[in-house]
């Protein structure tokens, strides 16, 4: 029989210890993994938003909201006036009708974008309502959109309202 000298300590680890730190090592890698694909989610998703962003700047610079003189000089209706009303227009015809000139790879980023403005329509259609009881304000709504509805992909938007005055 043996027997242990009292000074010395047992040199090693036990199989149950092992097992412990290799469990703890895996949930850490885990969680960590999992941190890493959100925080690349979210820099795609500020990437899309910051495109958008610019987008919807180039539109803003291409079809400049008119004066309010303008509007009412022309004799149309607000709510079917060409200079406030925009259809929806592809990232490159704003490229091509501003002459920028842009380093390929952000022109390839812009490919999907669209940019539209719209007057908003009250909401009983009433336009004689709006001078009675806002004295001519009304809401345009410029729109970006990006996304394409391959593979049941949804096409994303930024709306950005403006407060426009009609002089009376």
């Amino acid at each position: 029989m043996r027997c242990r000298r009292p000074g010395r300590a047992r040199a090693g680890f036990s199989l149950l210890e092992v097992l412990i730190a290799s469990v703890i090592m895996g949930i850490s890698c885990v969680a960590i993994l999992a941190c890493m694909m959100q925080s690349q989610k979210l820099m795609l998703a500020s990437k899309r938003f910051e495109t958008a962003q610019l987008v919807l700047q180039l539109g803003e610079m291409a079809y400049p909201i008119p004066d309010p003189s303008q509007v009412t000089e022309s004799g149309e209706d607000v709510m079917d006036n060409d200079l406030l009303n925009v259809s929806e227009t592809r990232a490159e015809e704003l490229l091509r009708d501003l002459d920028m000139d842009m380093p390929r790879t952000e022109r390839e980023q812009m490919s999907d974008y669209t940019f539209e403005r719209t007057v908003d329509r009250p909401p009983n259609g009433d336009v004689d309502e709006i001078l009675r009881w806002n004295g001519g304000i009304y809401a345009i709504r410029s729109t970006v959109r990006w996304g394409s509805n391959n593979y049941g992909a949804k096409r994303e938007e930024l709306n950005v309202i403006k407060l426009w005055r009609k002089k009376p």
